[in-house]
């Protein structure tokens, strides 16, 4: 069993916890405008500000506290988790188109990302009939940002790791997937193989006791050697 992540600003798929409306009187897309608090800081921010507008308002069940913990390898138990875990599939790929996709509320805008898959990291169950093909990644963003730039930024990166969650009932392998975590979990790998994590950085930057995964694996090499390790948490000791 996946961790059921009911995000603020995530489109469609297996979300956990609970989050406030994001349709609520204190949304200033909800109230009309976009003039101020997070409709202002989002017409002008880059795409990681954007993907983090959504944490002070997010509300999970529970959530991993470091990068690796969020690997497909990681079963969580206890706690009314059941056998639970982080993301479905970790892989490594870039970005080569988008196109406009379909909001879950009026508040939001979606991106529909084509995401080539170049490297099954993790996985549940066997999932590397993926690699040298592509997915499609909704990203969901607040509905004053500026979506063609968050699309053109995200398509500008190089290589990336993703942790995902497919959406709906779908064929295997799952054609459309999700970024788990309100998009928290998208890492930046550079020409060394080191990785960053521009979104958990942004949410860190804007407020660090929000939720965001702490980075315990600075290379790639070192995320596939955490993956090959089975662990599980038991969060009723937590």
């Amino acid at each position: 069993m996946l961790v059921p992540q009911v995000l603020v600003l995530l489109a469609g798929g297996l979300l956990a916890g609970c989050a406030d409306d994001p349709g609520s009187a204190g949304d200033p897309v909800s109230a009309g405008g976009c003039g101020t608090g997070a409709g202002a800081r989002a017409g002008d921010a880059g795409f990681a500000e954007v993907l983090a507008l959504s944490a002070p308002t997010a509300d999970y069940a529970w959530y991993p506290e470091t990068v690796t913990a969020a690997l497909p390898s990681v079963t969580y138990t206890g706690g009314g988790a059941g056998d639970a875990h982080a993301s479905e599939l970790a892989a490594v790929g870039r970005f080569t188109g988008w196109e406009p996709g379909e909001p879950d509320h009026p508040t939001l805008t979606t991106v529909d990302l084509t995401f080539a898959v170049d490297e099954v990291v993790d996985a549940l169950g066997d999932l590397t009939v993926l690699e040298g093909g592509t997915v499609t990644v909704h990203v969901s963003v607040h509905g004053c940002a500026d979506v063609d730039r968050v699309a053109e930024e995200l398509l500008g990166l190089d290589d990336l790791v993703l942790f995902l969650d497919h959406v709906g009932p779908e064929p295997w392998p799952p054609p459309e997937w999700v970024i788990v975590f309100n998009s928290g979990f998208l890492g930046d790998v550079h020409d060394d193989g080191a990785i960053t994590w521009p979104v958990a950085d942004a949410i860190a930057a804007n407020n660090a006791a929000d939720h965001h995964p702490e980075a315990d694996t600075g290379t790639l090499d070192d995320l596939r050697a955490a993956a090959a390790e089975e662990r599980t948490v038991d969060l009723s000791t937590g």
